[in-house]
């Protein structure tokens, strides 16, 4: 469990500086430059998710059960892990209407993802886990909307070719995890 919660605290402590030191972060890319501080960011975020992820297998052999989830709710997991893609895939298409209306489709996906997992897991690590990135969508997803208050609207235009392509991106990303 502690792999898992270090993990944590660096993959979505890094995530979170823009939250909670936007202005911090902002100095060390002008001292460090874009590329060296991009670099460093992706080595703790990969540091963080193995960490993660060794910290999540370790727990599943003999879990902590907190709660048992009802048979039927993995059938939430399995659809809403397949919106939760094609938000996902918005953030990354350009022009698709998903993400023009949303502006954050990532964090939205995230929160979305989080929520349908943490609907059919009930183990400790499990709810630390999603329950760690729910929080964390949420408390981003607020930060994102304050700091774009304060930036004059792009008038950008969906394309309905894009917005096909984004959900096409999103169900191919989705197929591996198709367990229905």
């Amino acid at each position: 469990m502690a792999l898992l919660i270090c993990g944590l605290i660096l993959f979505l402590g890094i995530h979170s500086v823009s939250i909670f030191a936007d202005q911090w972060r902002n100095q060390q890319v002008a001292k460090l430059g874009t590329r060296t501080w991009k670099l460093l960011y992706s080595l703790v975020s990969i540091a963080g998710l193995a960490l993660m992820a060794f910290g999540y297998l370790e727990a599943r052999p003999q879990p902590i059960t907190i709660w048992s989830p009802p048979s039927w709710a993995w059938l939430i997991t399995v659809y809403f892990s397949l919106v939760s893609l094609i938000l996902i895939a918005a953030a990354y298409v350009p022009r698709n209407a998903i993400k023009l209306k949303l502006k954050d489709p990532m964090l939205v996906g995230v929160i979305v993802w989080a929520i349908c997992h943490l609907t059919t897991i009930g183990s400790l690590a499990g709810i630390i886990l999603f329950g760690s990135f729910l929080i964390w969508g949420i408390l981003d997803l607020v930060s994102c909307r304050a700091r774009r208050s304060k930036l004059t609207p792009t008038k950008e235009k969906a394309s309905f070719v894009m917005t096909l392509v984004t959900i096409a991106v999103g169900v191919v990303a989705f197929l591996p995890f198709a367990h229905v």
